[in-house]
């Protein structure tokens, strides 16, 4: 079983090329132990090879091009034996990547063991989410232990540090609509069932309103982020983003509302429609919303859900996502602030996974090994900046 600290030295001697034949082994068995460990290391390789692309533009000489093209075309066919070898190297087949380490290098070379991120970064999400009662009373939700929620007398709920399940409470026992509200720092994330068994995940930095027993048409708020899957019981279930809706009848949606200038739907299964103002958009499964409340439209494009919906599950999957987009999520999950440097390294573009159960080190060690990204801290501060 290898630590987290020799899993990120391994990777690094495997870029390098420095793997002794011991270490190969041992990287290969954990490679082959499970699924999320061959997906680890996948992840690691397909980061190296988008910042090895990335190299290759930013290095390009547009004044030697012709020379470059004329010598590509002389060695083509030696060329096209280099490419099949990485590529196989990549992809973990053991006879070539084997024979590329073992005939390759004859001698290890002494490599000092550095400090790694997630000895910096040592930051694990911690959730300590605030529930506000419609009296007005707070309840701070930290325990691991579930508690029983009451509001006006009337049992509602029971819950923990992590999710809120609300009983089904009759309309006829609630005079007036009592709301609840329940509100989710960053490095948090919270699950509820509302009182229709209607399920809710919020992000961080996320605050949802809603009420404890539904009458007639179901409507909810929501600043923030939040993926909904919704009891179909033939009434609509509407949630409001600031000036904006999205309605549906039984579906399963993501809405992300941190700005009040924008909202972004993504529908997974079922049917919505998106309303601002007096605009209205139909939305299909696999297809996105953006609203955009500055130049007046909602524009609707197919989108893979899973890049935008896999955060539920603990994980973010990213695609030639910009470093900024990918830092803002871990900003999210672990509560920290990340300061640019260099203002350029926002837009460097990477492909992978990072997981919330791991350390914020293990994902920054992760880029930093693949790429020129530096991450240090200071009063806990992230600062990014490239190496010089």
């Amino acid at each position: 079983m290898l630590s987290e600290e020799e899993f990120i030295e391994l990777c690094s001697k495997y870029k390098k090329h420095e793997l002794t034949e011991a270490e190969y082994r041992k990287l290969r068995m954990w490679v082959d132990g499970s699924e999320e460990n061959y997906r680890f290391f996948s992840n690691y390789v397909k980061l190296y090879k988008a910042e090895m692309r990335a190299e290759t533009y930013r290095q390009a000489d547009p004044s030697k091009g012709w020379q470059a093209i004329e010598r590509k075309r002389r060695a083509y066919r030696l060329r096209q034996r280099l490419y099949r070898v990485v590529v196989a190297a990549c992809l973990l087949t053991a006879v070539i990547l084997g024979a590329f380490y073992f005939n390759s290098y004859d001698e290890t070379p002494v490599v000092e063991k550095p400090v790694t991120l997630a000895e910096v970064f040592p930051d694990l999400p911690k959730n300590k989410v605030t529930l506000t009662l419609s009296s007005g009373q707070q309840i701070v939700l930290d325990k691991d232990s579930v508690q029983a929620i009451s509001d006006n007398g009337l049992a509602v709920a029971s819950g923990s540090n992590t999710s809120l399940n609300y009983q089904k409470v009759a309309a006829n026992d609630v005079s007036v609509p009592h709301y609840n509200t329940v509100t989710v720092p960053e490095g948090s994330t919270f699950t509820l069932t509302l009182s229709d068994g209607t399920q809710v995940t919020l992000n961080s930095s996320s605050v949802f309103r809603y009420p404890v027993a539904f009458k007639g048409d179901r409507c909810v708020e929501l600043i923030g982020e939040a993926y909904f899957d919704v009891t179909h019981d033939g009434t609509s279930f509407v949630v409001k983003v600031d000036n904006k809706e999205v309605e549906v009848l039984g579906t399963s949606f993501n809405v992300s509302g941190y700005s009040k200038k924008s909202m972004i739907t993504t529908l997974v299964k079922g049917k919505v429609e998106v309303k601002s103002g007096g605009r209205r958009r139909l939305l299909l499964p696999g297809e996105q919303a953006t609203v955009d409340d500055e130049k007046g439209v909602i524009d609707i494009a197919s989108v893979d859900t899973e890049l935008y919906t896999s955060w539920v599950s603990g994980k973010y999957d990213f695609t030639e996502t910009p470093l900024s987009k990918i830092l803002r999520q871990l900003e999210l999950w672990y509560g920290v602030r990340i300061v640019y440097k260099d203002p350029q390294v926002r837009d460097l573009h990477f492909d992978g996974t990072v997981f919330r159960n791991k350390p914020l080190g293990f994902s920054l060690e992760i880029i930093r090994q693949v790429s020129d990204v530096r991450f240090d801290r200071e009063d806990g501060v992230v600062f990014v900046s490239l190496h010089k």
